[in-house]
């Protein structure tokens, strides 16, 4: 079994929500958790955050370079959760976000529609960025040949002498 080359890190900054669900007439203390390619990572919960708890806090993945599993290393899972100190935590909402545009952009931040079966269940916002192991690309000036034009010879350009 090989070992997954690790590409670069995915800085996530969970921000904060809002209309969240609110499965009872007290306040909550909801909590926002990520996962990717495994690997979990959760806020603290925002005691009696309710609908619209803020966090703004960060965490860091490693990002996974692995052929076979390229789409599963590419769909990050966030959710909302109501903390519950006597029995099971209570899922509010939840998200997939494709982080494929992230990797090559290097930057994300918006709005993260959740939803339970039940439908939709609010949004969480995010802030992204991707920093690369291997050296950024270079930014290159847009070319001042149109594209028809790049590959094609001057006209005047003969390189077979004329006979004579």
């Amino acid at each position: 079994m090989s070992q997954s080359k690790e590409i670069g890190t995915l800085v996530v900054v969970i921000l904060k929500a809002r209309h969240l669900h609110q499965p009872s007439f007290y306040k909550q203390d909801p909590y926002a958790q990520a996962v990717l390619s495994g690997q979990t990572q959760r806020t603290k919960p925002e005691p009696k955050g309710g609908q619209h708890p803020v966090w703004d806090e960060e965490f860091r993945f490693p990002v996974l370079a692995d052929p076979g599993k390229d789409k599963i290393n590419r769909k990050m899972e966030v959710s909302c959760w109501k903390d519950e100190s006597r029995s099971e935590d209570k899922l509010l909402g939840k998200g997939v976000v494709d982080i494929e545009s992230t990797l090559k952009t290097g930057e994300f931040d918006d709005w993260v529609p959740l939803e339970t079966s039940g439908g939709a269940r609010g949004e969480l916002y995010l802030e992204m960025t991707f920093y690369a192991n291997a050296p950024p690309p270079l930014n290159r000036r847009p070319t001042k040949l149109k594209q028809s034009d790049r590959l094609t010879r001057p006209q005047s350009y003969n390189p077979v002498p004329p006979k004579g």
